[in-house]
């Protein structure tokens, strides 16, 4: 009898060890798998890294809101969908409408804030407090150019408008600058970069999580090097560079260090922590200032990322995210 019994025991032993292993190699390369799959390169193996501080101006699918009012319903980044059930497709439409209102009119507004859209019951003063605009502008960095098609991605991040994580572009253009401004950044202060706006080379209506998409004309790349698009695996911790155009109005490579990678398995943001440790680049912009969203980043003879955010308490820190993230998304 206990013979029996502890030859059962070792059966159900023999099973459960099976049983875990089975599941390990299961979870193992189901996640090894994923992990590939995210490295899989689907467009050009080869991107040429620009740095170019660029303007974008865009046409807005519908105005938004662009300043706060204290007491007010509308908030900066309200989409203006409708007034009293009638589409607003530009500020043409807005403005014709609006003065069309009787002040002692009730106003039915169809406000789209965020990933949602409702209802704002109001009044003809309180629309006319709030600046409402169809159009932006501002600057950022020309991550890369695609030289197999000529499509660009710059950014890094999306065009974001206070409650709109993410507004929607009718038709935008980049366009390249001179006489750069820089407003440094210091601790607890994130800088800036204002310039002098020269020719359209592009147009784009994406604006997707990580950055602008589009066609580029009239922009010479044929003197310029193509950096390999890199695995995440592939990117090491320790000295990168960025590529990035400075008050001399030419770019240039300035030494970072890469000092943390997350090993994301699906498209995210942050996926790389840097510090920029080039005295030249300090000199000039303190740290990482809004204008560098889109700075491409070399490793070797590969691409591998773009800056998309600062660290406000230390601008000298930033984060990037991953080159395929841009380019798949």
């Amino acid at each position: 009898m206990g013979t029996k019994i502890s030859t059962s025991k070792k059966q159900n032993l023999i099973k459960l060890k099976i049983i875990f292993i089975a599941s390990f190699l299961l979870y193992f390369f189901s996640n090894s798998l994923i992990y590939a799959q995210s490295n899989l390169k689907t467009d050009s193996d080869y991107l040429v890294p620009i740095g170019n501080i660029i303007q974008i101006d865009a046409e807005l699918k519908n105005v938004i809101v662009r300043n706060y009012v204290e007491g007010s319903p509308f908030t900066l980044g309200d989409a203006i969908i409708a007034i009293n059930k009638t589409p607003i497709n530009d500020y043409s439409d807005f403005s014709k409408l609006l003065s069309s209102i009787s002040p002692s009119d009730k106003v039915s507004v169809l406000v789209g804030r965020g990933t949602h859209n409702f209802t704002l019951e109001t009044t003809k003063s309180e629309l006319e407090k709030v600046n409402i605009n169809g159009l932006l502008s501002g600057f950022a960095t020309l991550t890369y150019i695609n030289p197999e098609d000529n499509t660009f991605g710059a950014i890094a991040h999306p065009i974001s408008v206070g409650t709109s994580r993410k507004v929607d572009i009718r038709l935008g253009n980049i366009s390249t600058t001179s006489d750069l401004l820089i407003q440094k950044s210091v601790k607890g202060s994130v800088g800036s970069i204002s310039a002098k706006r020269k020719d359209t080379i592009g147009q784009f209506t994406s604006n997707a999580d990580f950055g602008i998409k589009g066609d580029i004309v009239g922009f010479d790349t044929s003197n310029s090097k193509s950096y390999k698009v890199a695995f995440l695996d592939e990117v090491q911790l320790g000295k990168a560079q960025v590529i990035l155009q400075t008050t001399s109005n030419g770019c240039q490579k300035f030494d970072i260090q890469i000092i943390d990678i997350q090993k994301q398995r699906s498209p995210q943001a942050k996926t790389l922590k840097f510090k920029i440790v080039d005295k030249d680049l300090l000199a000039q912009t303190g740290g990482v200032v809004q204008g560098m969203s889109g700075t491409p980043i070399v490793q070797g003879d590969k691409i591998i990322g773009a800056i998309s955010h600062a660290v406000e308490n230390d601008p000298s820190f930033g984060y990037a995210v991953f080159i395929q993230w841009m380019i798949d998304n």
